[in-house]
């Protein structure tokens, strides 16, 4: 009785169709939530793309697509944030520092861990990432949340203004700093821009 199965076939000697499809197409997945999560990157990238080919010409080559990415994941991130704090101090009444620094924690592993994945498409250690990740954060939050923020209220400009503009700063800063130090091996960088 002949099988069929990939691994007969490769202990035979020849090479299966599953093996072939494999080799041009990627891993294949045993169930379907793990070629789900395989293919999220892929349409992750078609996406951003799509909205990368919305931008005037002149400002698209100005703007990455991995920009596009990033403000999807981090406003998300944001919002996350926001939850976060309100969960924590007004539903469990955690001290505010803490429910902020909780928060503030959550959204940034959240962010960490989605930009690797779908946006970037990184493979380098997640340690490694995660430890320069963790100094941007760090130094976002003293120049740009504890210090533009801080001083621009002193000058007289409102605190929520002062806040947004820290916020607009600070993320433009958070993405040059995670595309050029943290997720600096990007598959996506390195593949052609689309035009």
């Amino acid at each position: 009785m002949s099988s069929t199965r990939p691994e007969t076939a490769v202990e035979k000697g020849k090479p299966s169709a599953a093996r072939e499809s494999t080799a041009l197409s990627g891993p294949a997945a045993p169930d379907a939530p793990t070629t789900r999560a395989s293919r999220a990157p892929e349409r992750f990238a078609r996406f951003t793309g799509a909205v990368h080919r919305l931008i005037p010409a002149a400002l698209r080559r100005l703007v990455p697509e991995t920009f596009i990415g990033y403000a999807v994941i981090n406003g998300s991130a944001f919002l996350l944030d926001i939850a976060c704090l309100s969960v924590f101090y007004n539903h469990l009444h955690w001290w505010y520092s803490l429910a902020v620094t909780v928060g503030y924690v959550i959204a940034g592993v959240y962010s960490l861990l989605l930009n690797r994945w779908l946006n970037f498409q990184s493979h380098e250690h997640l340690a490694l990432q995660g430890g320069r990740y963790f100094i941007g954060l760090i130094s976002q939050y003293v120049i740009f949340i504890l210090g533009l923020s801080s001083l621009l209220h002193w000058v007289g400009v409102n605190a929520l203004v002062a806040r947004v503009v820290s916020a607009c700063c600070e993320g433009l800063y958070l993405y040059v700093f995670v595309r050029l130090w943290v997720f600096r091996d990007s598959a996506r960088d390195k593949a052609p821009a689309s035009a």
